[in-house]
């Protein structure tokens, strides 16, 4: 963790450096003033007894870099703080964590409260106000809360100066601390612009289109579907002060880099019997259907667009294949004479999908549109396309609306082709009858999303400045239903992934089964049921949850339900032949499974070796007997664990609660 965090802030101090106007002797006249400020604040461990520091000038402001660590290099605590004394960045971490899934020995509220005092500790004349935000979820590894930090500024957020703080919820450690605070002017805004006048500018000038994207479902099949998004992605606001749309310096000249998919290497293996199993006989057919390599060569050298010198031999040639479907490419490359050329085409139909020329010296200026060119290299797929001057490119339109990522990109220099590209998503576009308004849109996204004043950083030929502008979530909502939605189609819950339910009031496990859920362990759909049995699929995806994050279980699809089996028998929980999805689990085979989730089956498995304090354990009384003496089960006051009786979902949390809280 040390390592990486300081090859994480050694790039951050690269980067900035890289961006800097000036850069400043480390020993300059204000570091003594600021590293005894920084001190009188940090406490530094005695042991850290090594001592580095640098600093640079940025857009006019003088940051400083500490760093302390011990003789042996293997722990150190870094800050960086503004010439005004103000700390922005704060590491020192711990290593306590023995690497096993548990929930902090601090609470949520007081870890909160320790980040709280220390963000006032840590800056105590920070001019702004600062508020320290749990965002409602937490990792059971490590020990760590991460908490955000927002900053406002006459009231009003200040959008790049959000944050973040981790507290080590076992030590109290605070091993992480972020801001982004700049010591720049901050605009009035007594006579901004109200909400609703921005908005009106917001739809006159920026607003929102309906463009189509693509995706692909579980199976890896293409599919495309409408949406509205921002007509403008990119570094364009409302101002607040003046209603004008302001182009942020960064994007205000931007030219969109050419991208292109990696495409997997096709191979096919002959079995040792001579056989060929199915999918090797598909592949052998689609391969005889392709242009042989000699025509391929033939057709570039024909190619009067690409114009390709007759000494320019081709260097090599490679047939690959997409990852998810059946495409292939050729990849040709070429070179002599101080000139490389590098193609890749479609080998079913040799269309150029990407064409790349340089070494030679040529000094004219960048041409990014030629429509003869274009028409020439993309044929009839060149119809749907239209040129975009201020993305110098061409983008695809279908049904009248702009197919997302499918583009294509010219650059020509003194008559020559240098570099074209083009993607083009093979699939069908749905119907657009139905679909709302952009005007109807944007009403659900001022209504749902809201549109509020920020305040925000600006750059222009190294100056920097801080501007108030209007600024709404990010939005992307289905034309037919008004649903925001993400990359894949899917409703975006309102929750944003917390993990609440409705049928916990007064419950003996409320406390347990809540706690669980902020951790991300629990069941979605709203509901608990607390006292239903559980089933085996279900006991598993629990246990799964806590060491693969991400499953929450309730879905009763079969998909997930493969899934957390698959995750299951590799990790030793179950065997496949034990798969029983909707048996429910009794108190005995709970506690196997359980065992077999901490990885100490090996131990439990000797029966004959263990005494457990219950008269009715006659099996697996290793497993049991584990679990009891670390508190995680137990008996009903009787002497008996009642190993066959089946537990409800209320006994499960509890017993996975207590495995995590041991």
């Amino acid at each position: 963790m040390k390592k990486l965090t300081s090859l994480m802030l050694s790039a951050v101090m690269l980067l900035a450096l890289a961006f800097s106007t000036v850069t400043v002797n480390a020993q300059g006249n204000n570091m003594e003033t600021v590293l005894a400020s920084v001190k009188a604040r940090v406490e530094i461990p005695a042991e850290y007894t090594e001592f580095s520091s640098s600093s640079q000038s940025e857009y006019g402001f003088v940051s400083y870099y500490f760093d302390w660590c011990s003789s042996e290099y293997n722990r150190n605590m870094n800050v960086r703080c503004y010439d005004d004394g103000t700390i922005t960045e704060y590491s020192n971490y711990s290593f306590d964590s023995d690497g096993s899934p548990s929930i902090p020995k601090m609470s949520v509220d007081d870890a909160v409260k320790l980040a709280e005092d220390f963000v006032k500790q840590i800056n105590p004349d920070f001019p702004y106000e600062i508020k320290v935000t749990d965002n409602g979820r937490g990792s059971l590894y490590g020990g760590d809360y991460s908490f955000g930090i927002d900053i406002y500024v006459n009231g009003i957020l200040f959008s790049d100066g959000k944050g973040s703080i981790n507290v080590n919820g076992n030590t109290g450690n605070i091993e992480y601390f972020r801001i982004g605070y700049i010591p720049a002017q901050f605009p009035a805004v007594e006579n901004a612009i109200s909400r609703a006048e921005a908005e009106k500018a917001y739809s006159d000038n920026l607003g929102l289109e309906m463009i189509y994207r693509t995706s692909s479902d579980k199976d890896g099949k293409t599919f495309a579907y409408p949406v509205y998004v921002p007509a403008y992605s990119y570094g364009r606001f409302i101002n607040a002060l003046t209603g004008d749309v302001t182009i942020l310096g960064a994007y205000a000249d931007r030219n969109y880099a050419m991208g292109m998919e990696d495409a997997a290497s096709a191979s096919s293996a002959m079995k040792e019997d001579g056989g060929f199993t199915e999918q090797e006989i598909r592949e052998l057919q689609n391969i005889q259907g392709l242009i042989s390599q000699a025509d391929i060569e033939k057709q570039i050298r024909n190619n009067k667009i690409l114009s390709v010198p007759k000494e320019i031999g081709i260097a090599s040639i490679s047939l690959n294949k997409a990852y998810n479907n059946d495409d292939y490419s050729y990849y040709v490359r070429m070179s002599g004479e101080g000139t490389n050329i590098y193609i890749y085409l479609d080998a079913k139909t040799g269309e150029i999908l990407h064409y790349n020329r340089y070494g030679e010296d040529r000094s004219g200026d960048t041409v990014n549109r030629n429509d003869d060119a274009f028409g020439s290299l993309a044929g009839d797929k060149a119809d749907e396309y239209k040129y975009n001057e201020e993305n110098k490119s061409y983008e695809r339109y279908v049904n009248g609306i702009r197919v997302s990522g499918d583009n294509a990109y010219i650059t020509y220099r003194d008559g020559v082709l240098e570099n074209y590209s083009i993607s083009y998503t093979e699939t069908d576009f749905p119907s657009l009858e139905g679909a709302m308004s952009k005007e109807e849109a944007e009403k659900v996204m001022f209504e749902a999303k809201g549109y509020e004043m920020k305040y925000i950083t600006d750059v222009t030929k190294n100056t920097l400045s801080i501007i108030p502008v209007y600024m709404h979530e990010s939005v992307s909502i289905n034309p037919f239903n008004g649903k925001f939605v993400d990359y894949s189609n899917e409703e975006i819950s309102d929750n944003d992934g917390k993990i609440e339910y409705s049928d916990l009031s007064g419950h003996y496990a409320e406390k347990y089964i809540k706690e669980l859920a902020y951790y991300g362990v629990g069941f979605e759909g709203g509901e608990f049921r607390p006292d239903e049995k559980i089933t085996q699929k279900d006991f598993l995806a629990l246990l799964m949850s806590v060491h693969q994050s991400g499953i929450v279980v309730m879905r009763n699809d079969s998909e997930q339900a493969d899934y957390v089996y698959r995750r299951s028998v590799r990790n030793n929980i179950i065997s496949e032949e034990e798969r029983d999805d909707s048996a429910n689990v009794t108190r005995e085979m709970a506690a196997v499974y359980m065992i077999r989730a901490m990885g100490a089956e090996t131990y439990a498995k000797y029966d004959d070796i263990y005494v457990t304090p219950f008269k009715d354990v006659t099996q697996h009384k290793g497993y049991i007997a584990l679990l009891s003496a670390m508190s995680v089960v137990s008996g009903g006051g009787d002497g008996l664990f009642n190993p066959q009786r089946e537990i409800t979902r209320a006994e499960s949390a509890v017993m996975i609660y207590n495995y995590l809280t041991r």
